[in-house]
């Protein structure tokens, strides 16, 4: 079977720079499983939107039904899945696998492994894994929706944390390299080991405080 007729139409705008080996427009699992039934039956895909002055690499993977704003970086080996949006300027790195209806702001940093539907708010830098819960493994893989990460604007996940389940982090946040959350965080607060929440005026590592006193210059997060 030839699937180069199921990928979605694009819309790449003509300063952006496309690497070598890329897809865009890859068709969902839905629509490849329905084409495999009945040849000739599968739906049109969802459009591929590329903006402005974006790099995509090597051998990326960007599914039907993404939006990709202006002035982003796509590294090589990104997977980025349907219908998920990219904010301006934000950069998908170190081979991310972004899953499915992921949205993603403006001005933000992401690599590592990022579930179905999570929203990771502007300016965030997410280098370690959002995940789901999976609690009910017993249940059908498509049978489960489970509630996804939400990740406010300004927050850093750092390298090898692990957020599960469908916890709220709140703004001008850093749950640091190695920890893991499975319990909403307020906005302002520093995460380490397991879910230990410390409030950021009450940090007194000499780390972070720099990026303490980046965020306090800045109008309150609780206020916008």
């Amino acid at each position: 079977m030839n699937i180069e007729s199921l990928y979605a139409p694009t819309d790449i705008d003509p300063s952006t720079i496309v690497g070598r080996h890329s897809v865009i427009g890859y068709p969902k699992e839905e629509r490849l499983r329905t084409e495999q039934r009945n040849p000739g039956s599968a739906s049109n895909g969802r459009p591929v939107s590329i903006r402005a002055n974006c790099l995509i690499g090597n051998h990326a993977i960007i599914h039907e039904g993404v939006q990709v704003g202006d002035d982003c970086v796509i590294e090589d080996r990104v997977r980025i899945g349907y219908d998920s949006t990219i904010g301006d300027g934000t950069r998908i790195v170190y081979g991310a696998y972004i899953c499915d209806r992921v949205t993603i702001g403006a001005s933000a940093t992401v690599a590592g492994f990022i579930c179905d539907g999570t929203t990771i708010g502007d300016r965030s830098t997410v280098m370690g894994e959002l995940v789901h819960e999976y609690t009910r493994p017993h249940e059908g893989w498509w049978d489960v929706d489970e509630e996804p990460p939400v990740i406010e604007a300004d927050t850093v996940i750092g390298y090898g944390a692990h957020v599960i389940g469908g916890v709220h982090i709140g703004p001008h946040s850093y749950i640091a390299a190695g920890a893991v959350v499975t319990k909403d965080v307020p906005p302002e607060h520093i995460v380490t080991d397991v879910n230990n929440h410390t409030p950021t005026i009450q940090w007194t590592g000499r780390r972070l405080q720099s990026l303490i006193r980046h965020w306090q210059a800045r109008p309150s997060a609780q206020t916008r």
